[in-house]
């Protein structure tokens, strides 16, 4: 708020965010606006030209029947083609390309570059009648290299599931030659690809709670042993909700192989630059779309388990299929499928139970498409992949989209595919509210005329997707290099749309898959999963799921009602566990012992029923599962039909060996799965040690259907265990040469000891043997206990042994009696050596396991043990994959000649010892091209690198990121120190295009770049040779805008080359004479040759004259990791002012000095801050201060409220207050604060979003107000706690809020959602002002449309009323505007004072007062990178003066000193983060004038100045006193020559030289003296010849006193005249010398003498 010259509030907003038009109902879903969707309206859709070879129609048979030798048989049905959704005229052609080839459409491909047709190309996929093989791959290469396609940087894929290639950069002109190659029957254009807790798995009867007791995960079952595969954006593994099973693990930077039990298990990127196919790697998450899709769907919720997923026991694989910015082409879409089709089956190096791939979860779909019809029919390559995926045991999860229209596409249109769709559970439990989103899309799909009509019924189900809470994403950091990389920890954040549905459902799937595998059900018990397994986990959702009387019924299935928005119904976990136990539904078989039997009745003959597995005698292991199987054999075949079997598996056991045998029934009488060929399952139980003598018999029976029963056929099982334990190391201390590893075991018959550390292959350790088993014990064998039969005959089976030695134990014989001593439990130590040397000193998880005689394998025990045998000493590695390629923050996969781009990569110290000084270069083929110095990297610390590189050359570059090039850190490993890539540099277009870019016009003195009234200043302008050919003579002209609205000619400037797509500067001296805003016109022509573009030849730029200099820069030393906040100015007597930092949610002080070097404070303001603060310094010392924060609650909820406190230069912190009630995180936020100070009034205001506003489960988010008159202590405070509600806004998406005190009501400018005028949903700014103490402000108005940055200042008035200035961001921002508004407030425009000027790329504003009106500081991107800029908004003369280019980097914060006149910036550049000053010229409250011009235009700071000055006083005293020494000796010198004269002469010298006034002259005062400048001629005498000419003047008697009519300027009043001979005149008996007109008194009588002073002859 201002009033008067009173203090002004800095802001302080740096977020570097790339944000994307968002679509209401979409997760991070851009709408597309350079896509096709753009190019028709409504229904207006093209038709379709015919595709033209020469002068005919293309003609081509699609059925082709010779297939060449080296091909392979088709993976598809042949002549699906046929059928393809995009192709009207069914010639092979899709209608998309059709429509590019005729030139009525163009390329969608986010990949797209320039072809060699001056074309954008085509992304592709070619199908073929078979698989092709080399000959189609060589042929289709030789095609499109004819065109111009390039290998390098480019994709070329062939599918090993479809019969197609994939592939992009294909030029237009080579598509129909690709259509008539032999054997393609299809070319498709790749689709462009967008992406589309607690309450929600509650609601969903997943988790318990006391709403619903019937839950899924009430019965056991978490999807423990199940991988879900999330394709999407990446996902940030490191999340505590994602990272362990346990929750035990708090170290965020720790890798997975670091982790004791982790979730991750694999994962690949297909979104790598100029690579075909999916790279193994743990991809990150740059979007944050795939990082909350995943803790949806297997999240734990970390250690406070609120937010879990749907199945926290699943493992994860991540499959990054989109790109950072949220989509992508079909190519990487496919590449991810295939990888996860491939790996289905894989051994992740984790444990048994995470082999493998179940569940595909795909939160994506095709962007809307104006060409055809939205709504596909399953047939595209997508589609197709999804449905071989499905047929190799994978269960394919898709989202329906989000367009409110029937519109099914993509992988969610595939036959196989479990489509979900988006339901709006209004954030409680309770189903009943539950009803669709209206931006849900529906049903059904497009038939595709296959007679299946279950197929077309999408969706399948819905499940929650509105506002779910779930994983927050870590954003990636800004352009500043060595900045550290951010990692995930607990945060989470709300999102909806079928997104967040769809990994409801695949969580879901997963839990199913568990319940069907632990009862043994038959589609899940298939050698090679197909098919089957999808059909049943579809058929029990459909069964399972909610379908309510109300809604209409559509079709059905299976006796199951359809709607073709809900499908099937509402997801519920209970119903369908209630299904899958009673095996209705179409499951295919039931579990665990089926319907119960009374077991076989009496008179029983007859073998009727064979056991096959297991086999008799053989060993079973206790915790194990099993099936026992079987068949009717011949003999039951021959008694006619057998209706019934019945099975009974029972146990028996000692607790002790001095105790009876007990028995315990495992499965009681009851039938089996089949009859003819049987199953039953069983598990064995783990039993405590001291058990002894366990055996497992299964019996079966037969009925036929005379009810006759065959005779019980009963095998016996003797039972053991396998288990291991790792007793060394203990993973407490470190390791050092040779360690022993051991533990004890317990197996079967043997056992071998299995290690491995971290995911590496399994290493065979020991071998140990119970020294008797034998190959007859792994078939199975009966041990007789005695020698003996009770008749006395020798028992066959008596092996000398009893089972219980094959168990490890003692054997205890007693005459012909064999058994075991009966205090072993079987433990066997076990042991090995492991040599630590042969491994790098880090971190690492030792893994045990033991193999037993009868193949089963222990769970595996792990323990994590750091190994340091080397001295500390840091390892630096590269964390990413590969390099990274962007312009200001875009992802490039190519780029032109002469472009400013980043170079990026991430950095680790993996050693013990921090890294200091690290050298970082970028190289291109061997020559450096940028450096940098990280100052410290901490050990375990990721530091993200950002380089900076200008490509000169087309084709290919190699580039090379190299860590410490000149070795001089002493590392661990030096091998991995470099990281090599391949990044593709496009040629300009031919011919000239010159350009003036936005951002290039610039006007900078001698010692400033803000130009200053009175001073030379050349104005100066980049130009772009955009093109490729050399620009020979350029001519340049520079115009100003006159009051009269003129452009008025100033000067012309040339350069006489500009090299094609490089630039030159072109420069004009310019002396602007007034302060404000100068619009200026730069226009550049070619002077021999015409241009490609003559548009953008000329710019237009308001420049800023104003009497402000820049100071030099000053580093902002910070600690490593630390980032600044805000910069706070307090008019301290001290002279400090305030800097806030902070690190890992740590809030920091330091004390900023008058030279702004930086003095860390010991205090620290806030441990647990969680993300929003405010600060307003004051003209008293101190700052106020409001910032969120975490707390642990009761019952450990982490909870959150808003605080408030004092600051001062001295780093003291008042105690703070707490203004909000805590709010558990889960059930709300406080956030986007700010706060304005009146005196000591105090306004705080933000955004609060309440789960239980009111008391009900009403999710609502709204503003509140809080006030105090002097705030003392929390009770001083009267808070408002909705003055606006009903805001629709994402947290993470709307920046802080701006409110201020007016002069009877107070002002806000906020954020939210609006859709009026357009009836699109975007997120706008709006204005709003109430009375303070007013629950509920009625005005609101919407100002700012794709708005963001919002910033507000008032200017009080009693007698006008407030005066609003109001900025903001408006549009994408990588093709914003800043935005300028200075009204009343009823928001209406004052004297016509607004402004839009371009700001691409703008991440941060701000606003401070000083007396020349409002200072402006804003950022955005120009033609050479991010700069901050400045300008002024002068309210009182009407006028906006927007901007003056400052310096290279990105704005943070600014604040002001009015006692001083200096506006200090915080920003950020290469180098770091730097502090700046802008220093008034005088005016300030100090009341300097001359010194604070002199200051200015030095460009310093006070304190500098000062010591300048200082300076500058010693040396002048210094020279003084060596000046007055010299004098001094002089004039000793003189007094004795003038001694000498008067002894020889009596001549008498006056001490000082005066003129003779007469006592009729009237005497001057001071206040009549007028100063006059001398004339010219006057100036140019010496100052002895002046003094000459005016005692000439005296003598000639020329001056005479002024009379009482003339002017008070006072004149000579006497001169002497001098004659014009050499003689000397005489007056009053002195002589005056004739040279040097002095006087002394000569001896009488003499005639002629010498002047005692210039030594000029004298005749007397």
């Amino acid at each position: 708020m201002v009033r008067g010259r009173g203090k002004f509030f800095p802001f302080a907003i740096a977020i570097l965010v790339f944000l994307l038009d968002v679509p209401i109902g979409s997760a991070h879903v851009p709408s597309l606006e350079d896509s096709e969707s753009t190019v028709f309206f409504g229904d207006e859709v093209p038709a379709i030209a015919p595709l033209i070879c020469g002068e005919e129609e293309c003609q081509k048979d699609r059925d082709p029947t010779h297939t060449p030798v080296d091909s392979s048989p088709p993976a598809m049905d042949f002549g699906w083609w046929h059928g393809f959704w995009s192709d009207s005229d069914s010639n092979g052609f899709d209608d998309r390309l059709q429509l590019i080839v005729a030139g009525e459409r163009e390329s969608v491909s986010v990949t797209s570059i320039v072809g060699s047709d001056g074309r954008d190309t085509v992304a592709i996929i070619v199908h073929y009648a078979w698989h092709p093989g080399k000959t189609d791959i060589d042929s289709l290469r030789v095609t499109i290299e004819e065109y111009g396609w390039e290998k390098e940087g480019s994709w070329f894929m062939v599918m090993d599931h479809l019969d197609a290639i994939v592939l992009d950069h294909v030029p237009v002109s080579s598509l129909i030659d690709i259509w008539r190659l032999d054997g393609v029957v299809l070319v498709e254009e790749q689709s462009v690809i967008v992406p589309y807790l607690d309450k929600a798995t509650k609601g969903s009867k997943v988790r318990t709670s006391g709403v619903y007791d019937e839950a899924l995960r009430g019965l056991g079952y978490h999807g423990s042993g199940k991988v879900i595969a999330i394709l999407d954006t990446g996902v940030d593994n490191e999340h505590f909700s994602l990272d362990d099973f346990s929750d035990n693990n708090k170290d965020n930077t720790k890798d997975p192989d670091d982790i004791e039990d982790p979730k991750w298990v694999g994962g690949c990127d297909a979104t790598g630059v100029g690579q075909s196919g999916c790279n193994d790697e743990d991809p990150d998450d740059g979007d944050g779309h795939g990082t909350h899709v995943a803790g949806i769907a297997l999240g734990t919720g970390d250690s406070s388990r609120i937010n879990q997923g749907y199945s926290p026991g699943s493992y994860l694989v991540d499959v990054k299929v989109m790109e950072d910015y949220g989509g992508g082409n079909s190519q990487s879409i496919l590449a991810g499928i295939q990888w996860a089709i491939n790996n289905k089956d894989t051994d992740w190096g984790n444990n048994a139970s995470s082999r493998g791939i179940h569940v595909l979860s795909m939160s994506f779909g095709r962007a809307s498409s104006a060409v055809g019809d939205s709504n596909e029919d399953g047939s595209s390559a997508e589609g197709n992949l999804v449905n071989q995926a499905s047929e190799n045991g994978l269960v394919c999860v898709a989202a329906i989209g989000n367009d409110g229209a029937n519109n099914v596409n993509s992988v969610g249109a595939a036959d196989t595919s479990i489509t979900v769709g988006w339901l709006d559970d209004k954030n409680t439990i309770d189903r009943s509210d539950d009803s669709i989103s209206s931006n849900s899309n529906y049903g059904p799909r497009t038939d595709d005329e296959d007679g299946d009509s279950w197929d077309e019924m999408k969706p399948w189900v819905v499940a929650p997707g509105s506002n779910i809470n779930s994983a927050q994403h870590a954003e990636s950091s800004g352009i500043i290099p060595g900045s550290e990389v951010n990692r995930a920890s607990d945060d989470y954040t709300q999102l909806s749309g079928s997104s967040m549905s769809t990994p409801a459902v695949a969580g879901l799937v997963a839990i199913m898959l568990e319940i069907g595998e632990m009862r043994k059900m038959p589609f899940m018990e298939e050698d090679e999963p197909g098919i089957e397994r999808y059909e049943a986990i579809r058929s029990f959702l459909a069964s399972g799921s909610e379908f309510r009387n109300e809604w209409s019924v559509d079709d059905t299935w299976q006796d199951n009602n359809w709607n073709t928005r809900y499908g099937f119904g509402i997801i519920d976990g209970g119903e369908i566990a209630s299904v899958m136990f009673d095996n209705t539904g179409g499951g295919g078989g039931g579990g665990g012992g089926g319907n119960q039997s009374s077991g076989p009745g009496a008179n029983q003959e007859g073998h009727w029923v064979e056991i096959e597995s297991p086999s008799a005698y053989a060993w079973l292991v206790e915790g194990r599962e099993y099936n026992l199987r079987g068949h009717i054999n011949e003999h039951g075949e021959d008694n006619g039909t057998i209706e019934e079997v019945v099975v009974k598996v029972e146990m028996e056991f000692r607790e002790s060996s001095d105790t009876p045998k007990q028995k315990s029934i495992l499965v009681n009488w009851s039938n089996p799965t089949g009859i003819t060929n049987w199953t039953a399952p069983f598990e064995v139980p783990d039993l405590p040690d001291e058990f002894t003598d366990v055996s497992v018999t299964g019996m079966v029976a037969a009925r036929n259907d005379i009810g006759r029963w065959s005779n019980t056929t009963e095998f016996f099982f003797p039972v053991g265990r396998v288990n291991i334990t790792l007793e060394g190391p203990s993973g407490q201390g470190d390791l050092e040469g040779v360690v022993e590893v051991h533990g004890k075991f317990q197996s079967i018959g043997n056992a071998t000891i299995q290690w491995r550390l971290d995911s590496e292959e399994w290493q065979d350790g020991p071998y140990y043997h119970d020294g008797e088993w034998t190959i007859e014990d792994q078939e199975g064998m009966r041990h007789a206990t005695s020698r003996y039969k009770g008749d006395g005959s020798i028992d066959p089976d008596y092996q000398g042994h009893a089972y219980c030695v094959h168990m490890f134990k003692a054997p205890q014989n007693s005459g012909n009696s064999v058994d075991c001593e009966d205090d072993d439990d079987g433990w066997t130590q076990w042991r090995f050596d492991w040599d630590t040397t042969q491994y790098k000193d880090e971190e690492y998880r030792i893994s045990v396991r033991v193999i037993s005689a009868v193949g089963v394998t222990s769970e595996e025990i792990r323990r994590v043990v750091r190994v340091d045998n080397v001295d500390p000493m840091p390892d630096l590695v590269f964390v990413s994959k590969s390099i990274s390629v962007q312009e200001f923050g875009i992802p490039m996969q190519d780029s032109y000649v002469n472009t400013f781009l980043e170079v990026r990569a991430t950095i680790r110290n993996t050693g013990d010892q921090a890294a200091t000084d690290v050298g970082v270069i970028l190289e291109e083929w061997g020559e450096r091209r940028d450096e940098y110095v990280i100052s410290n990297i901490d050990t375990g610390q990721f530091v993200e690198v950002v380089l900076y590189w200008n490509p000169m050359d087309s084709g290919d570059a190699l580039l090379s990121i190299s860590i410490d090039p000149l070795n001089s850190i002493q590392e661990l490993d030096d091998n991995n120190n470099e990281l090599v890539g391949t990044f593709s540099v496009l040629p300009r277009p031919p011919g000239v295009d010159l350009a003036i870019r936005p951002g290039s016009i610039s006007a900078v003195t001698v010692s400033s770049p803000i130009p200053r009234p009175d001073e030379s200043a050349v104005i100066q302008a980049r130009v772009d040779n955009l093109g490729s050919q050399d620009a020979v003579g350029v001519s340049g002209t520079l115009e100003i805008m006159t009051d009269e609205g003129m452009w008025e000619f100033v000067g012309n400037a040339t350069t006489p080359l500009i090299l094609g797509g490089s630039h030159s500067m072109i420069s004009f001296p310019f002396s602007p004479n007034i302060s404000g805003p100068l619009e200026v016109r730069v226009s550049v022509v070619l002077e021999s040759a015409g241009d490609n573009d003559w548009s953008n030849n000329v710019r237009i730029k308001t420049l800023l004259v104003d009497g402000t200099t820049l100071s030099g820069p000053r580093d902002a030393d910070l600690n490593p990791g630390e980032s600044p906040l805000a910069i706070v100015s307090l008019d301290s007597e001290e002279g400090d002012d305030l800097l806030i930092a902070e690190k890992d949610g740590t809030l920091l002080m330091y004390k900023l000095t008058q030279s702004k070097s930086l003095i860390e404070c010991n205090s620290v303001i806030e441990e647990r801050w969680s993300g929003d603060i405010a600060i307003v310094g004051t003209d008293e010392g101190f700052a106020h201060i409001v910032w969120t924060r975490r707390y642990m609650g009761p019952n450990w909820f982490l909870m959150q409220t808003l605080s408030y406190s004092t600051i001062d230069s001295s780093c003291r912190i008042a105690p703070p207050q707490d203004l909000l009630p805590g709010i558990p995180l889960s059930d709300g936020k406080y956030w986007g604060i700010d706060m304005d100070v009146r005196d000591s009034e105090i306004l705080v205001s933000g955004y609060h979003r309440d789960v239980f506003s009111g008391g009900s489960l009403d999710d609502e988010t709204k503003i509140f107000l809080i006030h105090s008159e002097n705030p003392l202590s929390s009770d001083d405070w009267i808070l408002q706690s909705g003055i606006i509600r009903d805001i629709d806004a994402d947290p993470n998406q709307i920046d802080s809020l701006s409110v201020e005190f007016g002069h009877d009501q107070a002002h806000i400018l906020y954020q939210t959602i609006r859709n009026d005028t357009t009836g699109k949903d975007r997120l706008g700014v709006w204005y709003s002002h109430g009375k303070i103490g007013q629950e509920t402000w009625a005005y609101r108005k919407a100002v700012g449309d794709e708005s963001a940055l919002p910033i507000l200042t008032v200017i009080e008035d009693d007698d006008d009323g407030d005066t609003l200035v109001s900025l903001w961001r408006e549009g994408d921002p990588q093709d914003s505007e800043l935005v300028v508004f200075v009204t009343d407030s009823n928001f209406m425009t004052k004297g016509g004072m607004e402004a839009r000027i371009p700001a691409r790329g703008m991440a941060g504003i701000g606003i401070v007062e000083s007396e020349r009106g409002m200072q402006v500081l804003f950022d955005r991107v120009g033609a050479s990178g991010p700069q901050v800029e400045y300008g002024l908004i002068d309210v009182e003369d009407g006028w906006i003066g927007l901007s003056d280019a400052l310096v290279r980097g990105q704005y943070k914060s600014m604040d002001r000193s009015e006692d001083s006149g200096e506006t200090m910036m915080i920003v950020s550049s290469s180098d770091g983060w730097q502090i700046r000053t802008l220093i008034d010229d005088g005016g300030s409250r100090r009341g300097g004038s001359l010194s604070d011009q002199l200051r200015s235009s030095l460009g310093l700071d006070q304190e500098s100045f000062e010591i300048l000055v200082i300076g500058i006083a010693l040396a002048v005293l210094i020279l003084g006193m060596v000046t007055l020494v010299g004098l001094s000796a002089q004039g000793v010198r003189w007094m004795g020559r003038r001694g000498s004269i008067d002894k020889e002469a009596s001549v008498v010298m006056e001490d000082d030289v005066v003129d003779i006034v007469r006592e009729t002259d009237l005497s001057v005062g001071v206040e009549e003296v007028e100063i006059v400048q001398d004339s010219d001629e006057e100036v140019a005498v010496s100052g002895r010849d002046s003094r000459r000419a005016r005692r000439d003047r005296r003598n000639s008697g020329e001056d005479v006193l002024p009379g009482p009519e003339e002017s008070g300027v006072i004149q000579p009043v006497l001169d002497i005249p001098m004659p014009d001979s050499p003689m000397a005149p005489t007056i009053s008996g002195q002589i005056a010398c004739p040279g040097c007109g002095s006087r002394f008194t000569a001896e009488p009588g003499a005639k002629s003498m010498k002047c005692p002073i210039c030594g000029a002859g004298i005749g007397l």
